[in-house]
């Protein structure tokens, strides 16, 4: 490949980073053992790093997505300058909208990054509907953002974009019931929580077409599938439909679904590493841009694991899928690949690139919590 353009080589590595990747193929494993532990032992050590990492970089009371990824790791008692990280995200960035004479209270995109991404995370960590915040003087309670956030929610298959459905499918499937899952929005709409959730699971057939096709015939893709392109490679989806399946939602058909999908995931482990060690080695950074490159690079290692072992650890906790051994063996060589890329940024100085590259910093910081929190999903600590 001929050397690219400084601009269209960040472009190109952000939006790998922004998607999924493996550092190198994963071999056959071996047959006829017993399923290992879904966390690797080689894990044990990329808490220490990432730990500091995490104290650092995310406690930024400028910056609303940094905190908020913080509170995905460490837990609803996440805090800066003494000010408890919930409660000043909830005073200092909601937002009110008014809706057919209705006042709504929501975070703004631009803040949190996804639709309800800062409400599934409060509720995951733990934080009780009842816990009590003000904004402007007046109090709230997360359970008013979940009421006003299912106000705000409207739902229409053919419009609705449906990247942006995954964190919904989390803090709805906390909160609403299967046996109570209708209601009337601010606009009027009735929605049912069951139409959206299996929205979700058709759209993650949709867009692992090709790759499922790979699959069965047992050969490595030749190009990206649709998945690639939604946020981290899907893999927030995939764990948004975990969420609505472990929380009762879709009974025993929509949890035979998951497992198809949890057996893709595992495969997705070589066949994603294939195609952006394809792309990592034909690409030539700029002069000067090699220290971005490989940046770049782990972050988009970190990105795919971390987010991966949050959906493994999900699924544990919950008992919803076992790995064959051949899959336990690719958890073990995930767990390693993780591990090597999380130290190669131990000791960077990401202050740097907040000042000079703000979206690798984001990347970074962000996925440096995911990661952190799918190897130390604690119930009672940083999971409900």
């Amino acid at each position: 490949m001929k050397e690219m353009s400084r601009r269209r080589f960040l472009q190109a590595a952000s939006a790998w980073a922004g998607g999924i990747v493996l550092s190198g193929a994963l071999p056959k494993a071996a047959t006829g053992a017993q399923p290992a532990p879904l966390l690797p032992s080689t894990l044990d050590g990329t808490r220490r790093i990432l730990t500091p990492l995490i104290n650092t970089y995310a406690r930024l009371e400028d910056d609303a997505w940094a905190l908020m990824h913080g509170v995905r790791a460490m837990g609803p008692g996440f805090s800066i300058k003494g000010a408890n990280a919930v409660d000043l995200l909830c005073s200092r960035v909601l937002k009110r909208k008014r809706v057919a004479g209705g006042s709504y209270l929501y975070m703004p995109v631009e803040q949190e990054g996804h639709s309800n991404a800062f409400l599934k995370t409060v509720l995951e960590a733990g934080v009780s509907p009842s816990h009590r915040f003000k904004l402007d003087g007046r109090r709230y309670t997360i359970g008013d953002l979940v009421s006003h956030a299912k106000g705000l929610f409207t739902f229409d298959p053919k419009t609705i974009d449906r990247d942006e459905i995954a964190w919904t499918l989390i803090a709805f499937s906390l909160q609403i019931p299967p046996s109570h899952d209708t209601w009337t929005n601010a606009y009027g709409q009735r929605i049912r929580f069951a139409d959206v959730v299996r929205f979700g699971f058709d759209t993650l057939d949709e867009t692992t077409q090709e790759f499922r096709r790979a699959k069965a015939r047992g050969v490595m893709p030749e190009e990206k599938d649709a998945i690639m392109a939604f946020t981290c490679g899907g893999t927030h989806l995939v764990y948004g439909l975990a969420s609505c399946v472990g929380n009762g939602h879709g009974g025993e058909e929509l949890r035979r679904r998951l497992k198809d999908h949890l057996d893709l995931h595992i495969w997705r482990l070589h066949a994603d590493g294939y195609l952006m060690e394809r792309f990592y080695r034909q690409a030539t950074p700029p002069p000067g841009l090699e220290r971005i490159y490989d940046l770049f690079f782990r972050d988009a290692v970190i990105k795919f694991y971390g987010h991966s072992f949050e959906i493994l650890s999900y699924v544990k906790h919950r008992r919803l899928w076992t790995p064959t051994a051949d899959q336990a063996h690719a958890i073990e060589r995930a767990g390693v690949t993780l591990a090597n890329a999380v130290k190669g940024i131990e000791g960077v100085d990401l202050f740097e690139f907040r000042r000079t590259n703000l979206r690798l910093f984001h990347l970074l910081v962000g996925d440096s919590c995911h990661a952190y929190h799918g190897i130390h999903m604690a119930p009672g600590v940083n999971q409900v």
